[in-house]
């Protein structure tokens, strides 16, 4: 879905730490949204895409900050603030905020905000269903934070646009621990989901890529085992080039 990924792009380079680095609470998002640094709300939102959490305790926080930051929302950094705010009220997948979004939709405000606004609202029914998915704890392993366990949950559905997301946030939190890399590894050596399209391949480039930038020898062999036997010529050149810079 393009608006879903356009809208988790909103500004992502200001954020260079790990966002997974710290382990988030219910509690502790509460404290965040409550409080008065941006770049800290910034970092509970990206965090907020791959947790698995609806619990209106941390959106009720979060749609309040969105509501207060509205009025100031006439210039650059303000408008920047207020479209993550409605970026992050969208990964609760609960319909009680579709008021909210839709009233930034069809108000009087700037027209970046209005065009995330929109795409919350269509994000908003895609995380009902990933939110289940990633908060699926018959399938969490009990020594694993609720950040890891929703990662594999990820990985291991039968969502190729979830596994893609997955991945890059792999990525872009350098999320490598030996779990998470035994989950990446598993699934790509049974890519159960691959299929001669854009989207199957794509996925699994991102996964083979993650893999590879772990840059942990253990895992060559898989991303080898991609360049010269599967089925899809395109995955094999993808994972050849990683190959030749195996992180």
């Amino acid at each position: 879905m393009k608006p879903l990924f356009a809208g988790m792009l909103l500004s992502i380079s200001l954020l260079t730490a790990p966002l997974f680095a710290k382990e988030y609470t219910v509690e502790t998002y509460q404290e965040v949204f409550k409080g008065d640094n941006e770049f800290k709300q910034k970092q509970a939102i990206e965090s907020l895409s791959l947790a698995g959490l609806s619990d209106p305790a941390i959106y009720d926080a979060l749609e309040a900050k969105l509501l207060a930051s509205l009025p100031q929302a006439t210039e650059k950094n303000a408008i920047d603030y207020s479209a993550w705010l409605v970026k992050g009220l969208a990964y609760s997948g609960n319909d009680k905020y579709s008021e909210t979004i839709n009233s930034i939709v069809n108000g009087n405000y700037h027209k970046k905000l209005k065009k995330y606004a929109s795409q919350a609202n269509e994000n908003l029914a895609q995380y009902k269903k990933w939110n289940t998915i990633l908060g699926d704890k018959s399938q969490y392993a009990a020594d694993q934070s609720q950040q890891n366990n929703a990662f594999a949950n990820a990985l291991r559905s039968d969502d190729l646009e979830l596994m893609r997301l997955a991945a890059k946030r792999i990525m872009d939190d350098r999320q490598y621990d030996d779990f998470i890399l035994a989950v990446l590894s598993n699934e790509l050596k049974t890519p159960r989901l691959m299929a001669d399209d854009k989207l199957a391949i794509d996925t699994y480039a991102n996964m083979a890529k993650a893999l590879a930038s772990s840059g942990n020898a253990d895992y060559r062999d898989v991303i080898e085992n991609i360049a010269t036997t599967s089925s899809n010529r395109k995955l094999q050149k993808y994972a050849a080039s990683y190959l030749k810079k195996f992180y």
